[in-house]
């Protein structure tokens, strides 16, 4: 096993939640599920989205990869049946399951997969951490060989990966569309999509057809019940009428909720509150475009000096039960935490900002800042770094968008300076996420090549710790602010709901609703 992804329990911690059981639990099928959520996805191509929303509430019951992630953030088989590895590691051969079909009732097959994979390596902005794949081929129907030109060690991660992820499509489906071109949404899940309106909903009916794998996981992995008819994620941007309707049960659950609902949850007949621990880390990504004043490195440290991170995660939970001070990319719990890179977060110097800020040659040049409008979790902490900001003689101009809107932006550095989104690393090789808004150095390069190639925590503890060095303080690619905890609400009737913040909706039932 790959050592360094033993790390503790996906679900940490929760806070009610009793009718989790087990992934295997007999259930009762039948009925509808609807969930209120914050944010609607903004596209339904996975491939070219890294997008939360897109995996969440839609992504995961439609589509399916060669692996999956389980409940401790290892990769299991999903439509591959196994893979080997050759000894000079630069070989990987994956068996597909047989039998499996998509919603249109094509077989899946080796043709399909590296279509699907191919044309992710053309629209995905992940699409790096397969550049050290030379060839996939498939050497018969069922198989799928990677040809590598170097190590890859975190191979199976990355094709469980959430973002933008390397999912299988039917051939016919994929070949030639080019990202944010794709209209046919078909998959091997154990949902297939029955209505999408943007914006307001996604409706999933049960895949009658559905090729279980017969493997007992947690997670994201392993066998896949469908008990539900149809479920439907309703996009309900005012928090306060997510929690009214799952008060009067018209919402079978919700989320996110604002952290500070917790005490009426708490109070409410037959629902539960759900408090998951491993959730997100709110970041600000800068721009470096040639256009962008954040370009300079001295700006950003100045703006890195003038943080008080403390206020900046009151105002993205409410309350201090609900976070963590951290200033590290792994949370603390995870195997590659280090202490390394403290002395520069959390400084909470606005005048030592100012002056930095003027040795940098700023003179009050706007700091175009875009945020979600939307999403609680992101209005209020960017309206706090925005005050903060000011305060210290930044010049910063909010932009408070939908969040189709900000997802939109996010790759396009040249409209903005900073942006706020949310992230999280499962996984070492995951850290390329950094070089989605355009960043890139020699240093960089050196720590992707460790985590491409090792997998051995000896070996990868210091080169971590020099690429936070070398990288995250002395570069800056982005600013993390610390370790955020999620609030759901769930009524009692539903049944082995996990606790983690995907909250997968296969291996659930209704009980006396």
């Amino acid at each position: 096993m790959i050592r360094w992804l033993l790390v503790a329990l996906l679900f940490v911690a929760l806070t009610g939640s009793p009718a989790f059981v087990s992934a295997q639990a007999p259930g009762r099928p039948g009925g509808t599920f609807t969930m209120a959520i914050a944010t609607a996805p903004p596209t339904l191509d996975w491939h070219a989205s890294t997008a939360r929303a897109v995996p969440v509430y839609v992504g995961m019951y439609v589509w399916e990869g060669l692996t999956a992630l389980d409940e401790n953030f290892l990769a299991q088989p999903m439509l591959a049946d196994r893979w080997e590895v050759s000894a000079d590691r630069l070989t990987w051969t994956f068996h597909l399951r047989r039998g499996v079909r998509f919603h249109n009732g094509k077989e899946m097959d080796s043709a399909d997969v590296l279509a699907s994979l191919n044309r992710w390596r053309q629209v995905s902005p992940r699409a790096d951490a397969l550049a050290r794949v030379r060839q996939i081929t498939a050497p018969d129907r069922f198989t799928v060989r990677f040809a590598l030109s170097a190590p890859l060690a975190p191979l199976p991660l990355i094709l469980a990966q959430e973002g933008a992820s390397p999912v299988i499509h039917p051939r016919e489906v994929i070949e030639n569309v080019a990202a944010g071109r794709l209209t046919t949404y078909v998959g091997t899940g154990p949902y297939r999509l029955a209505q999408w309106v943007p914006d307001q909903q996604v409706v999933l009916e049960r895949f009658p057809n559905y090729s279980a794998r017969t493997d007992t996981k947690l997670g994201l992995a392993g066998r896949k019940v469908a008990y539900f008819d149809r479920i439907i994620f309703k996009s309900v941007p005012e928090a306060e009428v997510r929690l009214a309707g799952l008060r009067t049960g018209e919402f079978d659950a919700a989320a996110p909720l604002p952290q500070e609902y917790l005490a009426q949850l708490q109070r409410m007949e037959a629902v539960n509150p759900v408090i998951v621990k491993f959730d997100m880390k709110p970041v600000t990504f800068f721009s470096f475009a040639d256009n962008s004043i954040l370009k300079n490195v001295a700006m950003r440290k100045a703006v890195r000096a003038a943080f008080d991170m403390d206020e900046i995660m009151f105002a993205a939970t409410g309350s201090k039960d609900f976070y963590e001070l951290n200033h590290d990319i792994f949370f603390r719990f995870q195997a590659l935490w280090s202490e390394v890179g403290k002395e520069v977060y959390n400084q909470n110097n606005p005048r030592q900002a100012r002056q930095m800020a003027r040795d940098a040659g700023y003179r009050g040049e706007p700091i175009r800042f875009v945020a979600s409008a939307t999403q609680f979790h992101h209005r209020r902490p960017a309206i706090m770094i925005t005050e903060q900001l000011t305060a210290a003689g930044f010049n910063v101009h909010l932009d408070l968008r939908d969040w189709a809107t900000v997802s939109r932006l996010q790759s396009d550095p040249t409209k903005w300076d900073m942006i706020y989104s949310r992230t999280v690393l499962y996984f070492p090789a995951e850290v390329d996420i950094i070089m989605n808004m355009g960043f890139d150095s020699a240093e960089m390069q050196k720590i992707l090549d460790v985590v491409y190639r090792e997998t051995d925590l000896a070996r990868l503890r210091p080169a971590f710790d020099a690429f936070r060095r070398e990288v995250l303080m002395e570069q800056i690619p982005w600013q993390l602010y610390g370790d955020m905890f999620a609030l759901r609400g769930e009524r009692a009737w539903i049944r082995n709901l996990q606790p983690i913040y995907t909250h997968p909706l296969w291996n659930v039932w209704f009980e006396g609703k």
